[in-house]
């Protein structure tokens, strides 16, 4: 299969599971809480958050094994022989199996004797519940241990960028999840540790196959006893792994002081105005990281090929696209927030659509600049100052915010703060890219930001028109999201997308449809131009 056609089918896979799981999971958390009640829906989710910090600690040693795979499975395809380069993706996959066997071990030995007891000692919980509480304990256990371990396994999948088979596995999950969930609520009982016990069989079983599809499929994962340990490697992938720590910590920082300073200064009430806007762009979110997802590996190994040019060029274009995907959501939900809001939530907290337009805002000011940070991550040129410099970049970011609060500003606080920190970000990542891997300013404001911001632009003022002629109601959020989407589609096409590679699509399109002769035409222009 073609780098090309690959990335495409990624791109489908992920985003179409995103869309599918962001459906499934309205019906599965309501019929969740349905089915435990308040009381065993609390605890589930205060016993389970015991484990977090290993949940934590599995996405940042994933990335940076998934990276390194990546980069090495470049080098294999552009070295003259590629035995060798199949020997060092063993010399690091190998690596990756100590690692991800002993940190769960570890944590396990020390971890779980700790949260026993806690739940029997600590924390307030109802005596009759102690006992389903404790096993509740050992089945997120046994999941978080299944799942460090499957690391190394699964990330070759995403290096190799068979992102779309392990899609099938997720589709097949949730939807075994959403019928469990509509066969339980059905049969009411208690039903806490069963369904635990549902949730961890449900986690583990596609860990257990994608490990040994994975041993099947790729001859990179064949351990070598010889490769366990290697110094060398072991200080780069754990230098990469602080260095995307350090950006993930100081972001939660960042995070939790905002809503502390929110509390300090405006009260509880305005911290649920933030949880609802968080809530929103999270969703936003979910459906911009699904198509990162898809370009990140392809990325590394161009980079691992040495192919700077082409790298540089996915990097604008997932700018554009990643952008775009945000935009798609954000641009009518920002015209319309205070209405949506009422109709999803009947009486949301004061000021909760201006807190989402802030974070949509912000979202989109990120992902101008995606494509960034994957170049630098991707290459490994600098990894240090730009996790330094990002995650600093959080002091004086909330400094400001409470040099607002401290003026008086009041919620208006929160707002201008977020677009300090989305300008920041962004300033910063220009500055960087340029720096430590040679991305142009004027290429990316050429490529990326004159293109994006006329786009949004036209859309906005066209769906400014319903909301000058018409009351708010459920029928103006249709009609104004029509008005934004038909003109932001279009533009989109063609200036999201460069002449080349929509011809590419369109030729996919073809080969999908079955009215192949509708697209034949117009994608021999589409390739010819």
């Amino acid at each position: 299969m073609s780098p090309n056609r690959r990335i495409f089918l990624n791109v489908v896979a992920t985003y179409g599971r995103s869309l599918y799981a962001l459906a499934i999971g309205l019906f599965c958390g309501r019929w969740t809480l349905m089915l435990l009640g308040q009381t065993d829906y609390g605890l589930m989710g205060l016993v389970g958050g015991l484990t977090g910090f290993i949940t934590f600690f599995n996405g940042i040693f994933a990335g940076s094994v998934g990276r390194f795979y990546a980069f090495y499975i470049g080098k294999e395809k552009a070295a003259e022989n590629s035995a060798d380069g199949i020997e060092e993706c063993r010399r690091w996959f190998s690596l990756a199996v100590l690692i991800h066997l002993s940190i769960p071990v570890l944590l396990v030995i020390v971890g779980y004797p700790v949260g026993v007891w806690a739940v029997r000692n600590f924390l307030n919980i109802p005596p009759d519940r102690v006992e389903a509480c404790v096993w509740v304990l050992r089945f997120v256990c046994a999941s978080c241990f299944v799942g460090m371990a499957n690391v190394p396994f699964q990330a070759m999948y995403t290096a190799k960028q068979e992102i779309a088979e392990l899609t099938i596995y997720s589709f097949i999950t949730t939807t075994a999840n959403f019928v469990f969930l509509y066969f339980a609520i059905q049969h009411p009982g208690n039903w806490l540790v069963k369904f635990m016990l549902w949730t961890c069989c449900l986690s583990m079983a596609p860990q257990m196959v994608i490990a040994w599809r994975a041993v099947v499929k790729y001859p990179e994962c064949r351990l070598r006893l010889r490769y366990f340990w290697d110094k060398t490697r072991f200080v780069q992938l754990f230098g990469y792994a602080a260095a995307r720590f350090w950006t993930a910590f100081t972001d939660m920082f960042a995070t939790q002081s905002r809503n502390i300073l929110v509390n300090k200064f405006l009260g509880p009430k305005c911290n649920a105005a933030m949880q609802v806007g968080g809530a929103v762009s999270g969703h936003a979110m979910t459906l911009s990281n699904a198509l990162s997802q898809a370009f990140w590996p392809a990325l590394v190994n161009k980079a691992g090929e040495g192919d700077t040019e082409k790298v540089f060029k996915m990097a604008f274009f997932a700018c554009r696209i990643g952008t775009a995907a945000v935009m798609l959501f954000a641009l009518p939900l920002m015209l319309e927030a205070k209405e949506v809001l009422v109709l999803w939530l009947v009486d949301p907290p004061y000021f909760s659509s201006m807190l989402c337009v802030a974070a949509l805002l912000v979202m989109i000011m990120e992902r101008l600049t995606d494509g960034y940070w994957m170049v630098i991550l991707g290459m490994g040129k600098g990894v240090k100052t730009y996790s330094l410099v990002i995650g600093w970049s959080a002091v004086p970011c909330i400094l400001v915010l409470y040099l607002f609060f401290f003026m008086g500003m009041g919620f208006w606080s929160v707002f201008w703060g977020a677009m300090v920190w989305g300008l920041c970000i962004l300033v910063l990542r220009l500055v960087l890219g340029s720096r430590l891997v040679g991305l142009r300013f004027c290429r990316w404001l050429r490529s990326v930001f004159v293109p994006m911001c006329t786009i949004a632009a036209v859309a906005l003022c066209a769906g400014l028109m319903p909301r000058s002629l018409m009351d708010g109601s459920f029928l103006r959020v249709v009609v104004t999201t029509c008005a934004v989407e038909a003109v932001f589609l279009p533009l989109a096409w063609r200036f999201a997308l460069e002449r080349d590679e929509r011809g590419y699509v369109l030729e996919r399109l073809k080969r999908m449809s079955p009215f192949k002769a509708r697209f034949s035409g117009q994608c021999s222009k589409g390739v010819d131009r």
